[in-house]
């Protein structure tokens, strides 16, 4: 009977503690939430400052700010004194050329200058040398500001030594193929010098041109009439 009666007792309290376990915060009871509660450090008298005093919970910190792209350590785009880079276009090309280099007579109106870039590649703002629409663009704004003298050649279809390719057709592969291949009544020059004066206006090209106003394309056939 007495074993009976202990096994009573502590169905009991298994079931009351139970009850008392899922009961945390409960403010009607003097004893609930004592365990998770507002704790005091036996030492310092001092409260936990991670526990809420009225439930007991434990009090949420809150989230971080976001970050203040405008302060010192954010990126500030608007600041940085960049200028958008100038357009590599004809139109730009020319525009420049026909008021910087006008005594250089190179093309006989607009329309003509922009037929003739129309063939180049277009190349890189950064390009000073080599065959492009850059390198002429580069060597045409600085003679817009200092010395056409050096500078409008240079920004030419011709490209004058400068904004040319390697190995690129030149006036003495045009003429000597012309006057050999290109006699009496066919030869349409006075003479080599002629010849010479006149191609040295024009633009190199490629080797392998077939087409367009280029030495490349009239040394390829004149080269065929042999």
């Amino acid at each position: 009977m007495k074993s009976k009666h202990g096994a009573m007792l502590i169905l009991w309290a298994t079931a009351a503690l139970g009850v008392l376990g899922c009961d945390q915060g409960d403010d009607s009871e003097p004893g609930a939430g004592s365990s998770t509660g507002m704790e005091m450090d036996a030492s310092t008298g001092d409260t936990d400052p991670g526990a809420d005093g009225e439930t007991g919970r434990p009090t949420p910190i809150p989230p971080d700010p976001p970050a203040d792209d405008s302060s010192d350590g954010g990126m500030d785009t608007s600041s940085t004194g960049d200028e958008p880079p100038m357009e590599l276009s004809c139109e730009a090309y020319c525009g420049i050329y026909m008021d910087a280099c006008q005594d250089f007579g190179e093309y006989a109106n607009e329309q003509h200058c922009l037929d003739h870039c129309a063939q180049w590649p277009i190349g890189t703002m950064a390009d000073t040398a080599g065959d492009s629409l850059g390198c002429r663009t580069y060597h045409v704004t600085v003679a817009s500001s200092t010395d056409p003298q050096l500078h409008c050649p240079h920004a030419g279809p011709s490209g004058m030594h400068v904004c040319v390719d390697e190995g690129a057709p030149d006036c003495d592969l045009y003429c000597t193929r012309y006057f050999n291949n290109c006699e009496g009544d066919l030869n349409l020059w006075a003479d080599m010098d002629e010849c010479m004066s006149t191609c040295g206006e024009w633009y190199p090209g490629g080797a392998t041109d077939t087409s367009g106003h280029s030495i490349g394309c009239r040394a390829y056939y004149a080269n065929l009439a042999a």
